[in-house]
């Protein structure tokens, strides 16, 4: 065949188009390819989730331990300890072990010039100084699973004033436990951690130790029953593919360390 035979025959073969195998193939190939496109978008989607939930669960659990520590701190604090109209039990009455499902309740009480919304006192002594009243602020968990808190404040125990109703201020907690550290020897130092009420003396107990298990909002896990220990119980959640962390935290009350 010469050349210009040649020639002619690709020509005609331009002209025929594509043959059905090559369509097919090309179609695979193109499937092939939005397939991993495909995944690779589900799985960034699927890490910004999970990254998400997880920034959020820790922005949480951040507020939570942030006011759980400050209220801690300030237990028993009294601005005259010589002035015996002053004298207060930093754990306030209603403290108590698993009073619900996975959860205590903490109350503790300080003599504050601020009141249960950090603003002063408008009630001022003889020197134009903000006057201290009795602060008492309990935690605990609502049905729903949200850490409650609700704090009163007055001139005394019998004249408190609710300013903050029960309500829940962080969602997604679980669990949420408490143990109590208390001196038997009075050496300034903790030598037993005990749960509400078995504590021998509550004017020893020097500090409290928390425990938070805290849930994320979406399923972005691996779906599977879990079980977490929050400090002396354990906790079995369900396998719904949440995002799931225990905090732990031990803070010291106010004057009672050495």
């Amino acid at each position: 065949m010469n050349a210009k035979a040649a020639t002619a025959c690709i020509a005609r073969a331009r002209g025929r188009g594509l043959t059905l195998l090559e369509v097919l193939v090309g179609a695979a190939l193109s499937a092939l390819l939005i397939l991993g496109l495909v995944q690779i978008v589900a799985a960034a989607s699927a890490a910004a989730e999970l990254q998400r939930n997880n920034a959020q669960l820790h922005d949480h659990a951040r507020f939570a331990v942030d006011v759980l520590s400050r209220a801690i701190r300030e237990a028993g604090y009294r601005p005259e300890p010589w002035n015996e109209s002053f004298a207060l039990a930093a754990l306030g009455e209603p403290t108590a072990d698993g009073v619900a499902f996975a959860s205590d309740r903490l109350a503790v009480r300080a003599w504050s010039d601020r009141n249960c919304f950090d603003n002063r006192n408008p009630d001022r002594d003889s020197a134009g100084e903000p006057r201290f009243y009795l602060r008492e602020t309990v935690f605990d968990l609502t049905g729903s699973q949200s850490l409650a808190r609700l704090c009163r404040y007055g001139p005394g125990a019998a004249e408190l004033t609710t300013q903050v109703p029960r309500q829940g201020w962080v969602p997604g907690v679980e669990s949420f436990q408490l143990l109590y550290g208390e001196d038997l020897d009075g050496d300034g130092s903790v030598e037993q951690w005990v749960k509400a009420g078995q504590w021998r003396d509550p004017a020893r107990v020097l500090g409290v130790r928390v425990g938070l298990l805290l849930a994320s909002a979406e399923a972005v896990a691996e779906p599977g029953a879990r079980r977490h220990e929050v400090l002396d119980a354990v906790h079995r959640s369900p396998a719904d593919g949440r995002l799931r962390r225990v905090f732990e935290l031990a803070v010291a009350i106010r004057g009672r360390g050495p």
